[in-house]
C-alpha cells in the first residue's frame, strides 16, 4: 500500500454492522411493523432482539405508568384531604424549584 492508500482507508466512511436496523421500509411486510426484520423476536441478522418487539414492551411499560398515574391522581384528588399551608416565600421557592 501507498501513503494515498493509507489515507483513503482512514477517510472511507464507516459503516457499521448494523447500519439502518431501525429504519422502516417502504414495503410492510408484517401488520403494525415498519421494520424489514418483522416482529421477531430475535433478530435474524444479529444478535439481539427486532425493534418491533422491544416496542411492544415499551408500550406495555408506558400504558401502565399513565394508568397508574391516573389512579394515583384520582386517590389523591377524592381520598385525601387538603392540609393548610401557608403561602410564603417557602411555599413559592419550592414551586420554581
Amino acid at each position: 500500500m501507498h501513503g494515498n492508500d493509507n489515507l483513503q482507508v482512514l477517510l472511507t466512511p464507516f459503516k457499521p454492522f448494523a447500519h439502518g436496523y431501525l429504519e422502516a421500509t417502504d414495503t410492510r411486510q408484517q401488520p403494525l411493523c415498519g421494520n424489514s426484520e418483522g416482529w421477531g423476536p430475535l433478530s435474524p441478522h444479529r444478535y439481539g432482539f427486532t425493534p418491533c418487539f422491544l416496542d411492544v414492551w415499551i408500550t406495555a411499560v408506558a400504558v401502565g405508568g399513565i394508568i397508574v398515574g391516573a389512579g394515583a391522581v384520582w386517590y389523591l384528588l377524592k381520598k385525601c384531604t387538603p392540609q393548610p399551608v401557608k403561602k410564603n416565600w417557602h411555599f413559592y421557592a419550592k414551586l420554581v424549584g
